[in-house]
């Protein structure tokens, strides 16, 4: 179900009210729980990245600006030097990499994510309390607009809950050869943390992994550009790509598997 809607700058009750009542998708009594966190895409992002930049600047963002080879990394509008890892504790960070944006705060209610998906853009919310539904997002929303994410009308589509801490993760698509972790990794509450977690090598907003071909396959040329130098073979290639990529490459008829690079095992003693 795909909601559109306006944003408004002021966010009354009676708007919240309106939007429940009439969209069937959030109910007066809906709570986003604090044992899952949500994913809701919410279309693209028109906004320039230099303008969201800026905006983030006046806000007392970190900021990490990666372009090829070069980053450049603020503190507010203060160029700083330290590390990535020590910016990515950031309470509030906006990461951008060759065109496209993660942006994340934490708060003492709720963590929130706006990041590249299926379609464009996804916001992605992390309770730490049991919260009402509706007015948290719409909360949120505001937020976004303010921020310049959003502009005053958004299409929402594609609500999915997951389990904080489940046992197992989730199931990739039918229609995707893609590894497990692969794919835990691009729904993920926390693209950085999860990729760390599992041994990935990341680069920004991108992870390395390998794609094996299925007999005279190839690799879709819009992946192309991806391919690491000298790493392509008959039978696969080793590409840097975007994270919200992972499952359409893995989708692709040409290809029989996406996983994870092989990592060499210490010889025993």
């Amino acid at each position: 179900m795909i909601n559109r809607f306006k944003v408004t700058g002021v966010l009354a009750a009676l708007l919240v009210g309106t939007f429940l009542g009439g969209a069937n998708v959030f109910c007066d009594e809906a709570k986003l729980v604090q044992t899952s966190y949500y994913l809701i895409s919410i279309g693209g992002i028109k906004t320039p990245l230099a303008s969201l930049i800026q905006t983030a600047k006046e806000n007392g963002f970190t900021i990490i600006v990666r372009s090829g080879e070069e980053v450049t990394s603020y503190k507010g509008s203060e160029l700083t030097q330290e590390p990535e890892a020590v910016l990515l504790e950031a309470d509030s960070l906006l990461y951008v990499d060759d065109g496209f944006l993660l942006l994340r705060v934490n708060g003492d209610d709720l963590d929130y994510t706006v990041r590249p998906g299926d379609g464009g853009y996804t916001l992605i919310i992390f309770p730490h309390r049991d919260l009402p539904q509706g007015e948290t997002i719409f909360s949120l929303l505001g937020t976004l607009q303010k921020l310049g994410v959003i502009g005053a009308e958004v299409t929402m589509e594609g609500f999915r809950s997951f389990e904080k801490d489940a046992e197992k993760g989730p199931e990739p698509p039918a229609e995707a050869a893609i590894d497990s972790d692969l794919y835990g990794l691009t729904v993920a509450a926390d693209w950085f943390s999860f990729a760390s977690s599992i041994g990935l090598t990341r680069v920004g907003l991108r992870v390395e992994v390998v794609a094996e071909k299925l007999p005279g396959g190839a690799i879709p040329e819009e992946f192309q550009p991806y391919i690491l130098p000298g790493s392509e073979t008959d039978q696969l290639a080793k590409l840097l790509l975007p994270i919200h990529r992972l499952v359409d490459l893995a989708r692709s008829s040409s290809i029989g598997y996406v996983r994870p690079p092989y990592q060499p095992q210490p010889l025993g003693t």
